[in-house]
């Protein structure tokens, strides 16, 4: 835009910064590098580390930007492992690739030409199709590069149409790629399959729907390859553009199927468009998720103040979406049959739960006043700054941003779903 610009970065996010304005183009842009990360240290304090490199910045704001470098372009060549047998040939593969950063600690399946041949014929689209610019190392995610990453997942031919439509969706800006990728938080995409593609390739919606174990094998490692692209094609590897602060087990595999035929309302998919002989992919930005047990309650009042209960936790990211009038966090019920059972049998729809989900899931605003600087909150959101602490205010900004799936098996135990952003659904594409 032709306005000088200088990045003020702390130590512990330089590579960060290198790697997502080279990914930008902007790898000419002058930075200034001050101490530890700005943050849970005192104002006095920032304002004297920042001040400290002040001539720095004033440099970086006036002198001769440099001329871009050309990125390097990645190699063809074939990389080739040999061992005393193939499993020794495989365990060198598979320390070769953690070392270079390309695996996400487990054991992958050789991505061989042969291999990635038959995994592409999974589907009628081309090779060299560019299926998105990935974000947040803009990428480009090409169906082969997708396929290569399903063959190190484990996945068959059959489960790559289901892989892309994921991809696909996290595409959109609603999702928020970049913020789910690049974040300190353990946020990690959610895919929840809906349609007959259910049946047709054994994903699992009942007892261990998220895994572990062998009827939620195909649920695992659909989940393993969206991670694997995430990290592979859009370069969100750990410590470089990954700067999750501790992790989760989440962002390993994170995929469900919608127990439709336990579903007392209606699927899903149905609900957001689509017929319900179509198969689909919804993808949740997650952030955590949590159980909710509840083999008690017997009515729809009394499940859901279980709900309430879960949501209204200090831990909910409502105070975040103070500091923006439009963030969207949306979560998300997954509603075991049994608890799905009693608030259906007794009349209650959908909406019914989402109203009641708005008006009992609310936090009191000392809890949000605590982790929150006054200077932060957006303009549409003052007011909660001078409201007493017992106050309460919802989780969410309507009753339409509570979104409900029914998933698992028989007991009483549910989950929810802290989500950061808003859900994306697209169809299948064989």
């Amino acid at each position: 835009m032709g306005i000088p610009s200088v990045g003020i970065v702390s130590s512990g996010f330089t590579a960060v910064w290198e790697a997502r304005h080279r990914a930008m183009g902007m790898d000419v842009l002058p930075r200034v590098r001050v101490g530890p990360a700005l943050t849970e240290i005192p104002p006095e304090q920032v304002r004297e580390e920042v001040l400290a490199h002040a001539d720095d910045v004033f440099a970086g704001l006036t002198e001769q930007p440099r001329v871009p470098t050309t990125p390097a372009v990645a190699s063809d060549q074939l990389l080739r492992y040999e061992g005393h047998d193939f499993l020794d040939a495989l365990r060198i593969l598979n320390g070769d690739f953690i070392h270079r950063g390309w695996g996400d600690g487990l054991p992958i399946v050789p991505p061989t030409p042969e291999a990635v041949e038959a995994m592409v014929a999974g589907t009628s689209r081309q090779r060299d199709e560019v299926v998105i610019i990935m974000d947040p190392g803009r990428g480009i995610a090409t169906v082969e590069k997708i396929a290569i990453n399903c063959v190190m997942a484990g996945c068959r031919p059959e489960h790559l149409p289901v892989v892309i439509a994921a991809i696909e969706a996290m595409s959109e800006p609603l999702f928020g790629l970049t913020a789910v990728a690049q974040s300190t938080g353990p946020q990690t995409p959610l895919l929840v399959i809906n349609g007959p593609i259910r049946q047709q390739i054994g994903i699992n919606s009942g007892i261990c729907a998220l895994g572990p174990g062998s009827p939620s094998w195909v649920n695992t490692v659909i989940g393993r390859a969206v991670r694997l692209v995430m990290m592979n094609v859009g370069h969100a590897y750990p410590g470089v553009m990954d700067m999750d602060t501790i992790g989760s087990p989440n962002k390993y595999s994170m995929c469900v199927g919608e127990n439709e035929e336990a579903n007392p309302w209606g699927p899903l998919h149905v609900e957001r468009g689509f017929r319900s002989d179509e198969s689909t992919v919804t993808v949740f930005p997650c952030g955590s998720c949590i159980d909710v047990p509840d083999l008690v309650s017997c009515t729809p009042e009394a499940v859901l103040t279980t709900f309430a209960y879960t949501a209204n936790s200090p831990l909910s990211p409502t105070w975040f979406y103070l500091q923006r009038d439009t963030a969207k966090f949306e979560h998300l019920l997954m509603i075991c049959p049994d608890h799905a059972r009693i608030i259906a049998d007794a009349g209650w729809t959908k909406n019914d739960v989402r109203r009641f989900m708005f008006h009992n899931a609310r936090i009191p605003v000392g809890v949000i006043k605590n982790p929150t600087r006054p200077s932060a909150v957006a303009p549409g959101w003052k007011w909660v700054l001078n409201q007493p602490d017992d106050a309460l205010v919802p989780v969410v900004r309507e009753p339409g941003d509570f979104h409900i799936v029914v998933v698992g098996a028989a007991s009483g135990k549910s989950a929810y779903v802290w989500d950061w952003a808003a859900p994306i659904t697209k169809p299948i594409r064989f």
